[in-house]
């Protein structure tokens, strides 16, 4: 991972995991702010409005990505297309948020008609999301050092592969997304199932540290502090988060995490460390061999 590219990423990280650290101290401790957390949490509320603020920076990220990779002339045709389309994803969701939004402000007697679909559909959204980040940007990632499985980078499809692969870094600020929950008092068995997840996750980096220690500088073992200290802090403030909509406060590190990504190999194809190709050329490469 490009060094400014991790220092910034862990600095937003930093950022926003204070962010909430105090807000729960303060509700935990003062009286007066006692529905703090609680306040943030709510839809359209400080959480939520830093979420949409990242995803604006995320479009962004994307634009800048293209732009500058046009002007070196640098050939990466796979990764403008991979950045245009997660920039317009990202878009997407932007204008779905705030448009949902405005449409939750308005007193309609259509909206609360909807409003058990609404729900619904999200939390399909919502589990859909979960699972596709649990798989991809947590257990794949930990689970290959963790079992001293390298990729072939002498395939082109093994060199592919290990390019996209999440850093560290970017596994650990999503392990922070999901530490964000009640660890007792759960009201259903799917959020028992979430937590368990998240104990294999953070077994997993556990075993991935203990076999690979030289994946971990400062950055690394710094985030990982947070994280462990983010455990401690929620498992302490456990009842007070059951009581708060605790998804929106997850969904700003799910975001710093998926920018801290893009930011890796974004970073890699504009200082070359990436080879510059076409997607034709990645199926079309001969592929003998081990990944």
């Amino acid at each position: 991972m490009n060094m400014p590219s991790k220092i910034l990423f862990s600095s937003i990280f930093f950022f926003f995991a204070v962010f909430v650290f105090l807000s729960l101290i303060v509700s935990a401790l003062s009286p007066t702010f006692s529905q703090l957390f609680l306040v943030f949490s709510y839809p359209h509320r400080a959480y939520d409005f830093a979420s949409n603020l990242l995803l604006g920076c995320f479009v962004l990220m994307c634009l800048v990505f293209i732009i500058r990779s046009v002007r070196k002339k640098r050939g990466n045709t796979t990764e403008k297309m991979a950045a245009a389309l997660i920039g317009s994803i990202m878009l997407s969701v932007l204008v779905v948020r705030l448009v949902y939004r405005e449409i939750q402000l308005r007193d309609d007697d259509i909206i609360y008609a909807l409003s058990d679909a609404n729900v619904l559909l999200k939390k399909i959204v919502e589990i859909g999301i979960y699972s596709i980040i649990y798989t991809f940007f947590i257990f794949l990632p930990l689970l290959l050092p963790a079992l001293k499985i390298r990729l072939n980078v002498f395939t082109k499809l093994g060199e592919w592969l290990s390019a996209y692969m999440p850093s560290v870094n970017t596994t650990l600020f999503l392990l922070f997304a999901y530490a964000i929950q009640p660890y007792y008092g759960k009201s259903n068995i799917l959020l028992y199932i979430d937590l368990w997840l998240f104990y294999v996750g953070f077994g997993l980096m556990i075993i991935v540290i203990w076999r690979n220690r030289e994946l971990f500088g400062l950055y690394e073992y710094a985030n990982l502090l947070w994280l462990v200290l983010g455990v401690l802090i929620f498992s302490l403030c456990s009842k007070m988060i059951s009581q708060a909509d605790y998804n929106n406060t997850r969904t700003i590190f799910i975001i710093i995490g998926l920018m801290s990504w893009c930011g890796e190999w974004m970073s890699a194809s504009l200082n070359g460390a990436i080879k510059p190709s076409g997607i034709r050329e990645l199926f079309t490469t001969n592929t003998k061999g081990k990944l």
